[in-house]
């Protein structure tokens, strides 16, 4: 579990030029003709998942790699406990990934230098060189690490070498801001299939897929994703996130893949009706509410909550049709914008229905992990911003 196991291992010069400097058995020119589909994975190794890295780049990446309809491109940070394989380097490396390729140093398109990966200038960098550089009609954007739900400065696209800077999801908008949208943004990585990541992402991407729950080591299959694609590279942004998700199994517990068209609007619609509507019956109903979150889907964090879920068990708890209609009113919107949603079958994730959403159900977990948490949330996250969420979060929760 990446995030969990991270925790475990948790207790016990920044480049000024991006001008490509091809390795001597780089025979791939840039920049390519421009394609169908470009993927690029942002891979943040430089922590406890070091000796995962070279792993995915050699036998998914580079399994079939590019062609003619499709660029995989990959920037990959280790160093942490200096893993030995493909070279035992621990800079960070630049790959245009083809078929059989192996992440030794000879096959990097560029040395980045140690690189920051919780740097947005890191993301910013890696996009605007591969927009550049390996042009496409769409493009997929794959963050490779730990997850940790919204949670700022914590373990999302971690860097150890870089005094454990976090990639924090203002920071990920503000570089999107920069360097323009792509067609799919998927998380390889812990916890992170929430209302909140896809209400940031909406402007910049067009599907969302990713885990509500950890997902263990294998994540992603790159290889079964990069093989639909060479064999329909005509895929929309949404047949290529519904197949991540379908195809993300291995030792994950849950996938899901989510529309960030006007069906993601509708939902964040509903769920703002539904956090003045329950805000209003505080009065009479709060002991209600959190009687249906202790029965509502949660996930490696308690107040980690399937939205689809806890709509429906409030309901069950109150008598209050105009309560009752806005939770039926967020389940229906739920439904319409998971467009695939995967578990393993397990009864422990029964109760999940592809997207998740933070829900405290005290004044120590409205805090986050340390105080100012929540005042990161209330001024960074769009679900908080545009909608009533946050204020019915602190009245709840006082």
């Amino acid at each position: 579990m990446r995030k969990i196991l991270f925790l475990a291992a948790l207790a016990l010069l920044v480049v000024t030029a991006l001008a490509v400097v091809p390795a001597a058995s780089a025979a791939t020119t840039f920049p390519q003709p421009s394609k169908q589909w470009t993927v690029m994975v942002y891979i943040a190794g430089d922590n406890s998942l070091e000796t995962y890295v070279t792993k995915d780049i050699d036998t998914e990446l580079s399994a079939l790699g590019s062609n003619a309809n499709v660029n995989v491109v990959c920037l990959a940070d280790r160093g942490y406990k200096n893993d030995s394989a493909d070279g035992g380097w621990t800079s960070t490396k630049l790959f245009y990934c083809t078929q059989g390729m192996t992440a030794i140093p000879a096959n990097a398109v560029a040395d980045w230098g140690e690189r920051d990966m919780g740097d947005p200038q890191t993301l910013k960098d890696f996009v605007s060189w591969t927009k550049s550089n390996c042009p496409a009609t769409n493009y997929l954007l794959a963050f490779w690490d730990h997850g940790y739900m919204w949670f700022p400065n914590y373990y999302t696209m971690r860097d150890e070498t870089s005094g454990g800077d976090s990639l924090n999801d203002d920071e990920q908008i503000a570089a999107m801001q920069t360097v323009g949208g792509v067609g799919v943004v998927a998380w390889d990585c812990c916890q992170r299939q929430m209302l909140e990541m896809a209400l940031d992402w909406q402007p910049y991407a067009q599907a969302m897929a990713g885990s509500e729950q950890y997902t263990n080591w294998e994540g992603i299959q790159y290889d079964q994703v990069i093989s639909a694609i060479r064999t329909t590279p005509t895929m929309t942004p949404q047949q290529v996130s519904d197949k991540i998700a379908q195809t993300a199994l291995g030792d994950s517990i849950t996938y899901s893949s989510l529309a960030l068209d006007a069906r993601m609007t509708t939902l964040k619609t509903a769920v703002d009706q539904w956090a003045i509507a329950l805000q209003a019956g505080l009065p009479t109903y709060k002991s209600a509410y959190s009687s249906a979150l202790r029965n509502t889907q949660f996930f490696t964090e308690a107040s980690e909550k399937d939205l689809y879920d806890a709509a429906f068990q409030i309901k069950a708890k109150v008598a209050d049709a105009n309560i009752k209609a806005k939770c039926d009113a967020v389940m229906s919107a739920v439904t319409a914008a998971v467009t695939v949603n995967w578990t393993n079958g397990s009864s422990k994730v029964a109760g999940a229905h592809g997207i998740a959403i933070w829900f405290p159900n005290s004044a120590t977990q409205l805090k986050g992990i340390v105080q100012g948490d929540f005042a990161y949330y209330q001024a960074h996250e769009a679900l908080a911003t545009s909608t009533h969420w946050d204020e019915f979060l602190a009245a709840f929760c006082q």
